[in-house]
């Protein structure tokens, strides 16, 4: 509750800079985000038997990372919309950037092996840890994450938002956006890791 009360508080001054003409693109992602925990609440709230993913995933979402700000909840919403649609779509690009970002990140990683993103799931984060480990290849999340690009829309790169500094300095995070169906198939069997 006391996430809801934080996240109105950070819609409320965004509506103001809004209605003031100085609302910047975090604000308006703020505001968006707050939108939709409010949508997905109240939604739980009017039907309390019924099945409610988006609720519960945004719940335990803010549960896990306490330190999540509003970009934070934008950036999953995002990320189960567009999947890896924003990303590089050229192989040798993409690869490059993973083996960089695997190179320069620490032995020890605090964000999850892999997650699920939001209400339906569409999408896991994988995280690079898998690669720093041994447990894929580059070529293997390259193709993984190109595969899940494919046919999926591209979005303007201005709703495009990186993870807040808070969320960066509590958890580290350093992964890829794989489809999920592509991900069970191909990149959950080599992590030798069960879903439960």
């Amino acid at each position: 509750m006391k996430r809801i009360i934080g996240l109105l508080v950070s819609s409320l001054r965004s509506l103001t800079l809004l209605w003031l003409g100085r609302a910047s693109k975090l604000a308006l992602r703020s505001l968006c985000a707050t939108v939709l925990v409010l949508v997905c609440s109240c939604q739980s709230a009017a039907k309390p038997d019924a099945d409610v993913p988006c609720a519960e995933a945004l719940i335990a979402y803010a549960e896990q990372y306490p330190e999540a700000e509003a970009t934070d909840l934008y950036k999953l919403v995002f990320q189960d919309l567009y999947g890896p649609g924003h990303l590089i779509t050229d192989s040798a690009s993409c690869a490059g950037y993973i083996q960089k970002e695997v190179d320069a990140m620490a032995e020890t990683a605090l964000f999850p092996l892999f997650e699920y993103t939001l209400c339906d799931s569409n999408f896991v984060r994988v995280n690079l840890k898998a690669v720093k480990d041994g447990r894929l290849s580059v070529r293997e999340l390259t193709r993984a994450v190109l595969c899940s690009a494919e046919g999926l829309p591209t979005p303007d790169p201005k709703f495009v938002q990186s993870h807040s500094a808070a969320f960066k300095a509590a958890y580290d995070p350093h992964y890829r956006i794989v489809r999920r169906d592509i991900f069970e198939k191909e990149i959950l069997p080599k992590l030798k890791v069960e879903i439960h």
